[in-house]
């Protein structure tokens, strides 16, 4: 099964050095090369952001309206820390996530997409890897919307070096 995994495509997280991600991310998701689509959604309910970050944001709608156009089918999970909430990451006996009603093994294909490249993107991508998946990269589909982030080609060598050079993909067979 090929999944594509969305990460916190939300209208607080989303300026003028992201907003290409919104076509580029509608578009793959328009090409139907997926059997899923999963979209996370921050919320801030974390204390940590308030008091180690001063940072006081994406608590409540329109900040945290997803901006790219989901499909009605599409697996929205809800979270408040960088990666993904430890019930998504419940392995079964046979290694599998079961979320609500679907399962992951990890001879699925994830592919990643979204915002923030340094932050919540590789959080996601760390825990996956450390669950026995291959996360997939979709390189120019994902980004950042801080103007101090690292660059693409410092991105990639993190990629390289964490998850191996075929992670990093540039269009979905």
């Amino acid at each position: 099964m090929k999944i594509l995994m969305i990460i916190d495509m939300q209208k607080g997280f989303i300026n003028e050095n992201n907003q290409f991600l919104v076509d580029n991310i509608n578009n793959l998701i328009k090409s139907n090369k997926f059997d899923r689509i999963i979209a996370t959604k921050f919320i801030n309910n974390g204390e940590n952001y308030k008091k180690l970050l001063n940072w006081d944001e994406m608590k409540t709608s329109p900040q945290t309206d997803i901006v790219i156009d989901l499909p009605k089918n599409a697996i929205i999970i809800n979270k408040s820390s960088y990666g993904l909430p430890s019930e998504f990451l419940h392995l079964d006996e046979k290694g599998r996530i079961k979320f609500n009603d679907f399962s992951l093994s990890p001879k699925d294909e994830i592919c990643l997409a979204g915002t923030d490249s340094d932050a919540c993107v590789l959080a996601v991508a760390f825990q996956l890897f450390d669950n026995g998946f291959a996360p997939k990269f979709i390189i120019d589909s994902i980004g950042s919307s801080s103007k101090r982030s690292i660059s693409s080609c410092e991105f990639k060598t993190i990629l390289e070096r964490n998850f191996g050079k075929k992670s990093i993909i540039n269009d979905v067979d």
